[in-house]
């Protein structure tokens, strides 16, 4: 699939096969929720302030949201 940079080689169920095996669903989550609070904490140095606990809140709705 990386090599033909096409995703018709494999079916979709073989991907979800693959990226449940190696796991790669809960690293990528891992590192989105690191990465999400990284973003919080870089506002910390922003008076505190409705603007700033809107933004705190950003990360956490992205990664939590209904797709």
């Amino acid at each position: 699939m990386l090599r033909d940079g096409e995703y018709s080689a494999v079916s979709r169920g073989d991907l979800i096969v693959a990226l449940t095996d190696t796991d790669a669903l809960n690293r990528a989550r891992t590192l989105a929720d690191s990465y999400a609070e990284a973003a919080r904490t870089a506002l910390d140095c922003l008076p505190d302030s409705p603007y700033r606990e809107s933004l705190r809140a950003l990360p956490t709705y992205v990664l939590n949201r209904d797709r």
